[in-house]
This record gives C-alpha cells, sequence and structure tokens, in this order.
C-alpha cells in the first residue's frame, strides 16, 4: 500500500509490517504498528491545533531530541 512516493506499508513473510518512509524502514507487528499509527495521528492532530513558532522549544543536551 502507498500513501504517497515516500512511504509504503509491506506485510513480510516473517508475518511483520514493514514501514518504510524515504529511507527509513521500521519493522512492527500489527498490534504494535496501531499503537505508532494512533500517536502519529495525535501528534498531527496537535500540530495542526498549534503553530509551530508556539511550540515548546527541547532545551539541553539529551540526543534524543538534538536539531540537525
Amino acid at each position: 500500500m502507498h500513501g504517497n512516493r515516500q512511504s509504503k506499508l509491506a506485510v513480510c513473510g516473517c508475518g511483520k509490517l514493514h514501514v518504510t518512509y524515504g529511507s527509513i524502514t521500521m519493522h512492527f507487528d500489527k498490534d504494535e504498528f496501531q499503537v505508532f499509527a494512533d500517536s502519529i495521528g495525535r501528534l498531527a492532530s496537535i500540530l495542526k491545533q498549534s503553530s509551530v513558532g508556539s511550540m515548546p522549544a527541547h532545551k539541553g543536551s539529551s540526543s534524543a531530541h538534538m536539531c540537525h
């Protein structure tokens, strides 16, 4: 299934879902993917409701939130 040119969802022979977006591929089982998709949907909704300039910026040296 292709959502656009950058994303696709495929079921592997191992039973896992392979979600590819650009050069990134993530592997999920069905329940994990549903939780991930719901979370991304909520984050997208939050982004739509607020302007990027009003969102809090991450501060500190955590590499998990480092902008590149």
